[in-house]
């Protein structure tokens, strides 16, 4: 899918859920990751998350989602910078996730 396909489906709303975490999970796409990202529903941005061509500005971003889920797994992108993943494991609804990647990181 194109970005110019999925910004005309997405802003008619014609794309499923499912698509959505499909698309979400498995694109390439920085536009359409970034918007994405901003989905009003919490498991469309927590696919993004996870995807490894997410930005690393949208994954800054995402690390002060509102809904706690979001940033949870966010820790499992393999790109998060290191500072953010440090901020993020005093968030003690994912500390325990997060000090588990903390220890691959040399002692800062």
């Amino acid at each position: 899918m194109t970005d110019k396909e999925f910004e005309f489906q997405y802003a008619l709303g014609t794309l499923s859920y499912d698509d959505l975490l499909k698309i979400a999970s498995r694109s390439l796409s920085k536009y359409i990751l970034t918007t994405l990202s901003k989905d009003e529903d919490r498991d469309v941005r927590k696919w993004v998350a996870l995807n490894p061509y997410t930005p690393i500005n949208v994954l800054i971003e995402l690390s002060y989602d509102k809904n706690w889920i979001v940033r949870y797994w966010l820790a499992d992108n393999p790109l998060l910078p290191k500072e953010v993943l440090i901020r993020l494991s005093r968030d003690s609804r994912i500390s325990a996730r997060q000090i588990h990647r903390i220890k691959r990181y040399p002692k800062v």
